[in-house]
């Protein structure tokens, strides 16, 4: 499997939701998470959500879709 946002590269992850692969550069970059604020049943064993729940684009996509941007 490629990573979604450079098919040249190799996926080090895959999102189990949406099946789709993401690259190193991805994950320290916090590119993979392509809907952080909806239900995911995968969510409790998910490489790519640890890796970026800290994250402060995290935090804003959240504020986001709850109507407070900031």
């Amino acid at each position: 499997m490629n990573c979604r946002n450079h098919p040249e590269r190799e996926a080090r992850v895959s999102c189990q939701k949406m099946m789709i692969g993401y690259c190193e550069e991805c994950l320290e970059n916090c590119e993979a998470c392509t809907d952080p604020c909806t239900y995911c049943k995968f969510r409790p064993q998910c490489i790519i959500w640890e890796l970026c729940k800290k994250s402060e684009k995290r935090y804003k996509l959240e504020a986001e879709s709850k109507g407070n941007q900031s």
